[in-house]
């Protein structure tokens, strides 16, 4: 005869168990609440200023808001020309809703990469809970506690940057996927399908990573257990995937498809370093203790991971390679493997932009090693310790180098200061010349001035919009009621009445002086230095001293 259940045993294992769960989703809102705020904390003002691609981001949403158009008039466009890098467009697009809702600036252009950076933590949380279902709860949560306060995923959600969203899109894909392989219900394979074309038209890395992951694994799950019927379940899905990706084919060989790709493969020459640069997204150096190259890219004096991690990260590293092969390990090769070529075919040595998939299988792998170090510490204390001093240091680093370090050392990378220019701009009623080769800078002004898209439409020159995504370069030269951006032509501009904007090194004293020109502003940095100096020609001063110069030499 079995023994009788004990009632009252069973009745306590369950309450532990509900305030077990009740105290789990207490931390995990605590892990969202610091990833929101970290990601939306000061964000319309750090980092600095607005750099011109995100301009570029905003500026176009607000004509597409205004006019269903981009800033050249071509209609609600599958690329963003801009300035002929013809960027993707969902971010565009997406920027939409903020813009109509917050208006016009720098905030509003932002938080849609805030906000996927947020909400990542949940699919890092779901992601590492499908695939380490062998472990606890607290190790679901130290993966979703790193993603939140990582300098690599704060530093991308607090600018406007497309790979943020695209991340996010591809995590949502990669969960949802798996998710289908585990219920065998094709609904959110087909679901899955739709949320990796989305990553694909967000950011170019993800053009070629995105299918990538998503073919590779429908193929790897067919292998492990295929079967007629769950091939049929697939097809719709990867159809689908295949019918919406064809626009993004049809332009591959045009100057729209090709215009991120020439950028990337830079010259023959270089083709040789890719394995150099391959390995260099494996460099411990430059994960944990040396920044991003690129200014634009990184915090002052911080990597994209934080250098105590070196030690989990190694530790992680050989559990993973001892883990026993099944495809959720594969689910992170693949991740390993594909994920920094896009960055590899680049020109430059290291790109935490570029490569930012490749977050997602180093987070999994740290917070095995970060696993392993707490079984080795057998103290309470020390356990409490280690956690409060690495936590603490994490913390004041991240502190010091987003709100203090980076306004002052950084914003110049950040294209600080033409709000301040467009304010002072918009009070004079001559014609301005802004000192410009680049010709870029016009899209900041439009931007901080709100101009009227359709006004924009107008004036600018026109464009073959038949031709749009065959056309190569730009036009470097930009102008508007009395604002005109390009070079200074020294042989004409001196001898009309206008106001001169340019950097002190395009300007020096000797050619105010020679010029004639009056200081009629400056617009100072964080450091107190000038950014722009505004100049005020003086016409009939100088064809006065031109004369004077005339009558000597005769």
């Amino acid at each position: 005869m079995s023994p009788m259940p004990d009632f009252g045993r069973c009745r306590q294992n369950l309450i532990f168990m509900k305030k077990n769960n009740k105290f789990n989703l207490i931390i995990f809102f605590f892990i969202f609440v610091l990833g929101f705020f970290l990601r939306f904390y000061h964000l319309g003002s750090n980092p600095p200023g607005l750099y011109v691609d995100e301009a570029a981001l905003g500026y176009n949403a607000y004509s597409i808001l205004e006019t269903g158009r981009d800033e050249y008039g071509k209609i609600l466009p599958l690329f963003f020309r801009s300035f002929a890098d013809y960027k993707m467009p969902l971010y565009i697009y997406l920027s939409v809703l903020p813009i109509k809702l917050l208006g016009l600036n720098t905030f509003s252009v932002r938080c849609l990469s805030a906000l996927s950076g947020t909400l990542s933590i949940f699919l890092i949380f779901g992601l590492v809970k499908l695939l380490f279902r062998e472990k606890n709860k607290g190790f679901w949560l130290t993966a979703a506690f790193v993603f939140s306060f990582l300098p690599w995923s704060v530093f991308m959600s607090r600018a406007a940057f497309e790979a943020n969203l695209a991340l996010f899109w591809l995590l949502l894909g990669v969960f949802l996927q798996l998710l289908s392989f585990e219920k065998d219900d094709c609904r959110y394979f087909f679901l899955a399908a739709f949320s990796y074309l989305l990553s694909a038209y967000s950011y170019h890395a993800e053009r070629f990573l995105s299918p990538i992951i998503f073919l590779s694994l429908s193929f790897l799950w067919l292998r492990i257990d295929f079967r007629k019927d769950r091939l049929v379940k697939l097809l719709p899905g990867m159809l689908v995937f295949l019918l919406l990706f064809l626009p993004q084919l049809w332009l591959f060989s045009s100057p729209a498809g090709q215009a991120r790709i020439k950028a990337l493969l830079g010259s023959p020459g270089e083709i040789k370093f890719l394995l150099a640069r391959y390995t260099s997204y494996f460099s411990p150096r430059n994960l944990f203790f040396d920044p991003d190259p690129d200014l634009q890219r990184s915090y002052p004096q911080l990597s994209v991971f934080y250098s105590w991690m070196v030690i989990p990260f190694f530790l992680g590293l050989f559990s993973f390679l001892r883990k026993p092969r099944d495809w959720r390990k594969w689910v992170i090769v693949l991740f390993l493997l594909f994920s920094p070529l896009p960055a590899a075919f680049a020109g430059d040595p290291f790109s935490a932009l570029r490569a930012y998939p490749l977050i997602f299988p180093l987070i999994l792998i740290i917070t095995l090693g970060i696993e392993q170090c707490w079984q080795k510490l057998k103290s309470a204390w020390l356990k409490i310790l280690v956690v409060f001093l690495t936590i603490g240091i994490s913390f004041f680093s991240l502190y010091r180098n987003s709100f203090i370090l980076l306004p002052k050392e950084r914003f110049s990378a950040w294209s600080y200061g033409y709000k301040l220019l467009a304010d002072q701009l918009l009070k004079k009623g001559e014609p301005v010349l802004i000192d410009d080769p680049l010709g870029s800078s016009y899209i900041e002004l439009l931007f901080f001035e709100q101009y009227p898209p359709a006004f924009l439409h107008q004036e600018r020159p026109k464009v073959d919009l038949s031709r749009y995504y065959d056309l190569g370069e730009w036009e470097r030269q930009v102008s508007w009621r009395n604002f005109e951006v390009r070079g200074i032509f020294w042989e004409k501009d001196v001898y009309e009445n206008k106001l001169i904007v340019a950097t002190p090194l395009a300007v020096s004293a000797d050619q105010v002086k020679e010029h004639f020109f009056t200081k009629a502003f400056a617009i100072l940095g964080s450091d107190g230095r000038a950014i722009f100096n505004g100049y005020q020609t003086n016409p009939g001063l100088k064809r006065e001293d031109d004369r004077k110069k005339l009558q000597l030499v005769k």
